[in-house]
């Protein structure tokens, strides 16, 4: 049996089009052998490498996708990088202007969207809505937490994908499509200037508990020479930091030490430190939130 490699180099790509693969003289005998596989009709691929990832299907299938059309839905969000709940991102969602038919293939969930040709980009070779007509999409698909996780995401400290007020203008022209009533109850609750989507867990969970909302990354002078470090959560008034450590954290022996040094420059300022990790975020983050309500009795302050 003949190995990919022998192929003529059209079809020696991962993956290609048969009907490339045909033209370049591969016979449709050539394209059913076993060593190689059709993640969607008209695709062929290596066996040997078969996609797991989004990225890697959505390549795949792009190889075949009508023109004009895009990925859309939670396949968009998640070449963006937003979080999505587990599982979520496994169909990929593909999207026809309004007066065309949707995709249809096994694998494929098909839209009809009425999208300008300006909210439509291209991000790594693939074509995608933009940022805020996204969270608009995701909004069917999604419940509260997960949209204010997404919307965070978009608006977060580091590299953000968009600003506050065009995620409020997009909704505000999104009247009328699914999931919009609470994708508007969600952005009540969107906060700019994150740094993981299980801050913003955290945060919700806190407030969901009759606790006051914590301060997004609220600043402090930790030293000389402008030193500061962003804190997860905060209550300034009570000089509480509420810090969320990753698994980053403990696995990155670098950022370990980092971590150290800034935290005790943080309580040499005189503040009191909440540490959360995973472990914490069980039945709606009880311990978590129990941690800052005892914190907050211990500042002085009466708390629910």
């Amino acid at each position: 049996m003949r190995h990919p490699a022998d192929l003529p180099p059209i079809a020696r790509s991962q993956p290609f089009s048969t009907h490339a693969a045909q033209s370049a003289g591969v016979s449709r005998s050539r394209l059913r052998r076993l060593d190689l596989v059709a993640p969607f009709h008209g695709v062929r691929q290596n066996a040997e490498v078969e996609p797991f990832s989004v990225e890697e299907r959505c390549r795949a299938y792009a190889k075949v996708m009508p023109d004009g059309m895009f990925f859309s839905h939670t396949t968009a969000a998640a070449l963006y990088g937003l979080p999505l709940p587990p599982g979520v991102a496994t169909a990929i969602h593909v999207a026809a202007p309004r007066h065309r038919r949707a995709p249809r293939a096994e694998g494929l969930v098909g839209h009809r969207v009425t999208v300008a040709d300006e909210d439509v980009r291209i991000l790594r070779g693939l074509r995608v809505p933009s940022p805020p007509e996204v969270l608009c999409e995701v909004a069917s698909l999604l419940d509260h937490d997960a949209l204010v996780c997404v919307a965070d995401a978009l608006v977060r400290r580091q590299h953000p994908l968009s600003r506050l007020d065009e995620l409020f203008a997009a909704v505000s022209e999104a009247e009328g499509r699914p999931g919009i009533r609470i994708l508007r109850l969600a952005m009540e609750s969107v906060r700019p200037r994150t740094d993981s989507p299980m801050e913003t867990v955290l945060r919700l969970a806190i407030v969901r508990a009759g606790l006051p909302e914590p301060r997004v990354n609220h600043q402090i002078d930790i030293g000389a020479e402008g030193r500061v470090a962003h804190l997860d959560l905060a209550y300034p008034d009570l000089r509480i930091a509420i810090e969320y450590d990753g698994d980053h954290h403990r696995t990155d022996a670098r950022q370990f030490h980092i971590d150290g040094d800034r935290l005790w420059r943080i309580e040499s300022r005189g503040w009191q430190i909440v540490r959360v990790n995973r472990s914490h975020m069980a039945d709606n983050a009880r311990e978590a939130v129990r941690r800052v309500r005892l914190a907050r009795s211990s500042m002085g302050r009466n708390t629910p």
